[in-house]
């Protein structure tokens, strides 16, 4: 989705940013994947505490290994399947506990994609072994959520410091609502981007 716009909006209501925001001005909100929502939960699951990258790599092999047994949802997998796969059993209990939760009343976990943020929160922190930042990332990444900035992510957090340190010592991301989903894209695009190269 493109969003100059609503940057432009965020640029106005961050005066301070506009150095960051010329470097990363080319981020958009994040299109929503056709996937289901017991798969989404297997993806963010699995990328809790570690890398893009291994993340990246442990979904393509439970992508695959769902493949090869024709199954129609990758929670279907089985714990050795996952395990081979690289996946540690605490997240495999969190994926096997809600895809049983899922499938005993659908109806009730599709409501996920148009309930406000805090009352998604509560749900999601309901299901074994999954956070707060498992809520952010469904909100932001699967249903769509236009203002929602992930206080529990650690490359968010750590972009908050350097901006505090280096751009506007009085940085409040409250202060980019309505548009904060768009703000931790920038966030962490900045990242990408390498703008913080030789200024911390």
């Amino acid at each position: 989705m493109i969003v100059a716009d609503d940057l432009t909006r965020l640029r106005q209501k961050l005066p301070k940013l506009n150095s960051f925001f010329d470097a990363v001005d080319d981020v958009t909100y994040p299109e929503r994947p056709e996937m289901s929502l017991p798969d989404a939960m297997v993806r963010v699951v699995n990328s809790q505490m570690l890398s893009t990258k291994a993340a990246s790599a442990i979904f393509a092999r439970i992508e695959e290994r769902a493949e090869q047994q024709h199954l129609s949802s990758l929670a279907e997998l089985s714990e050795a399947d996952f395990r081979s796969c690289g996946m540690s059993r605490g997240k495999i209990r969190s994926i096997h506990e809600f895809r049983d939760l899922y499938n005993a009343n659908p109806g009730h976990y599709d409501r996920w994609y148009s309930l406000p943020f805090e009352e998604l929160l509560s749900e999601v922190d309901e299901i074994w072994g999954v956070s707060t930042w498992t809520a952010e990332m469904l909100a932001l990444f699967y249903f769509g959520h236009q203002d929602v900035f992930p206080t529990k992510d650690l490359a968010i957090n750590s972009g908050v410091d350097l901006i505090v340190r280096h751009l506007d010592a009085e940085f409040n991301s409250e202060d980019g609502a309505p548009f904060r989903t768009l703000l931790a894209r920038c966030i962490w695009h900045s990242f990408d981007v390498g703008f913080w190269q030789g200024l911390d």
